[in-house]
């Protein structure tokens, strides 16, 4: 009976590190993907975007995606999600050779985003469509 307890709280330790592990590698994704959107707002015509970012604002708690705050947004798969597809809208629209540098580290976050494993590239297709179906339709 002392041997079972003893595994079980050893699990229940392994598990709670886990999902530590998981929320923090969320946490780092949306703050450098947040950091990008501080440093290229200056540059870009937000006007231009306004759709775009009124569809990720929806699913932010609080604050914008310009300025993202809160450790229940830094903690959310979802808020990481918008944030790579956001950035994706926005260097989709701008000049290729605007902000290269901005472009690399938004990939190696995706790439880190797709690791995770959180969705299945359909499921991500599909609420990027989503995103572009909500803008159109806000564009008229």
């Amino acid at each position: 009976m002392q041997m079972n307890r003893h595994v079980a709280k050893s699990l229940e330790r392994q598990q709670l590190k886990s999902m530590r592990r998981f929320y923090y590698a969320i946490a780092e994704i949306n703050s450098i993907l947040a950091d990008i959107h501080k440093k290229i707002q200056s540059n870009i015509d937000e006007e231009k975007y306004q759709y775009a970012t009124a569809y990720v604002n929806k699913y932010i708690s609080y604050t914008s995606v310009w300025n993202i705050k809160f450790a229940y947004n830094l903690e959310n798969p979802e808020v990481a999600m918008l944030q790579l597809f956001h950035l994706r809208y926005i260097f989709q629209h701008e000049p290729t050779i605007a902000f290269t540098q901005e472009r690399q580290i938004v990939q190696q976050q995706q790439h880190a985003f797709d690791k995770l494993q959180l969705f299945r590239a359909e499921q991500l297709a599909a609420r990027y469509e989503t995103m572009l179906a909500y803008i159109a339709e806000h564009q008229g």
